[in-house]
């Protein structure tokens, strides 16, 4: 059974060849920007239009990747995201869709880890990314990100992304628990 590491060079080489857009978000990335934590997962923002998806879709099952071609198409339709594995391991994605996604693509960093130089979000636009769902594991890897980043990160720019991303959520926490995190 592929492990980890394995599986994230693989996907990392398949959207490099394949001249994808992306960046590695979720537990990788907080691990990567943050402090190490462990995950079972991989999780990627790919920026892709969707009239691609299906090609995209064939070529990735052509590199050994698994998936329900039912359920992934329902789940793109409704909700932008879906899900491939290989072997045990699952492998989530994120279509890009707004401007905070755009920006943060443009602002990429590339990181070294498990033996391979992928992209990743800045410090600021990972604790943008975890801000939005605020799951439990997104509040713990945002305070993380915040204390090793802690008198560098770019306040102006993640209050002004926060003020825009809570108004399209129509969800003020959003901008008071990055306002808070700043104090």
């Amino acid at each position: 059974m592929a492990d980890l590491a394995e599986i994230f060079r693989k996907i990392v080489n398949f959207l490099e060849e394949n001249n994808i857009d992306y960046l590695i978000i979720g537990g990788i990335a907080s691990s990567a920007i943050g402090y190490p934590r462990l995950t079972q997962d991989i999780d990627i923002c790919i920026f892709i239009k969707r009239k691609a998806i299906k090609q995209f879709l064939k070529e990735i099952k052509k590199a050994g990747f698994l998936f329900d071609e039912k359920s992934v198409a329902s789940r793109i339709k409704e909700t932008g995201t879906f899900q491939i594995r290989h072997g045990e391991l699952h492998i989530d994605f994120l279509i890009a869709s707004t401007e905070f996604e755009k920006s943060a693509l443009h602002r990429r960093q590339n990181l070294k880890i498990y033996g391979i130089y992928a992209k990743f979000p800045t410090p600021e636009d990972l604790i943008l990314f975890k801000i939005i769902p605020a799951r439990h594991i997104d509040l713990a890897d945002i305070e993380n990100i915040a204390i090793r980043h802690k008198n560098k990160l770019d306040k102006k720019y993640l209050l002004d992304w926060a003020m825009k991303l809570a108004d399209e959520a129509q969800d003020m926490r959003i901008y008071e628990d990055i306002k808070k995190l700043l104090e």
